[in-house]
């Protein structure tokens, strides 16, 4: 195993911060320290209050294992419609890589470790500054960052996270604790991202490196009374906001790497925006 000093056509895979080490003969690689940390000026930072004059929650998003795309603009432009304000940013940028690269041949825990050190900075940053509700405030993740908002709710002790919304948490990566923070995991029923099957379900899958999966630890999590559940939406895939329901194809260079589904209906995103927007009414303190 050694350590990337040398670009992909195409791809940026060299960092200022993070260093790059390959973990396999297939061309896979983790992350190591030092990362970029968070920076409330960077350009991919985008810190949003709204218009008014009262102080509103305040919703941290993790973005996904592929950078903040298209789809983690529609959930954070979803809070925002609903009168939160935001704090979003994109991990990779940050750290200099191309999310091609990142998503291609970085594992997932790898990605974690590129989002967390950024997402924790950013915790720091809205318990000390903005104008928002800082007695308010939630994390919100998807797929790697839904995954990394699992871990942040055991490892950030903070009195003020009221909740935890984790959109589709990848089956791999960060180690999940005790999770006392009122929790909802969102699944689409048909979640079967990089399974090896129709029904080969994110939410039921274990690995060597993660051998409990989500449904098993959310049990044990509820066998002990902790406040954390599953929704499940009918007709929908992986990564909700992508776009209607579809089956795609995945690629890793020339070869297929898994089929899966992917989307979700108007209707369904209706259904998921009101069970979020309640979640987070339902734990907010009042003043």
């Amino acid at each position: 195993m050694f350590f990337v000093c040398f670009g992909l056509i195409g791809c940026k895979s060299t960092s200022r911060t993070a260093k790059l080490k390959q973990v396999d003969t297939r061309g896979w690689y983790t992350t190591l320290e030092p990362f970029a940390k968070f920076n409330p000026s960077h350009e991919s930072v985008e810190i949003w209050t709204p218009e008014d004059e009262n102080k509103v929650p305040l919703v941290i998003y993790a973005h996904g294992g592929a950078g903040f795309r298209e789809d983690d603009r529609r959930r954070v432009e979803m809070l925002r419609n609903n009168g939160y304000a935001t704090i979003s940013f994109d991990a990779y940028e940050m750290n200099d890589l191309d999310w091609n690269f990142v998503t291609r041949k970085v594992t997932n825990t790898g990605k974690q470790n590129l989002i967390w050190e950024v997402f924790k900075g950013a915790v720091a940053y809205a318990t000390q500054n903005g104008n928002w509700d800082r007695r308010n405030i939630f994390f919100y993740g998807a797929s790697n960052g839904g995954r990394t908002v699992l871990y942040a709710g055991n490892e950030l002790i903070n009195k003020n996270v009221r909740g935890i919304i984790s959109e589709a948490p990848a089956a791999t990566g960060y180690s999940l604790g005790e999770l006392k923070i009122p929790t909802i995991i969102l699944f689409g029923k048909m979640d079967n991202w990089a399974g090896k099957s129709d029904t080969d379900f994110v939410w039921t899958r274990t690995y060597p490196t993660s051998p409990i999966s989500i449904e098993s630890w959310l049990n044990s999590q509820r066998s002990k009374g902790h406040p954390i559940q599953f929704i499940f939406y009918e007709n929908a895939g992986h990564l909700l906001f992508e776009g209607p329901l579809e089956k795609v194809t995945v690629r890793r260079g020339e070869n297929i790497a898994f089929t899966a589904y992917q989307g979700a209906d108007e209707l369904v995103l209706q259904k998921y925006e009101q069970d979020v927007t309640s979640f987070i009414k339902m734990n907010s303190v009042q003043h």
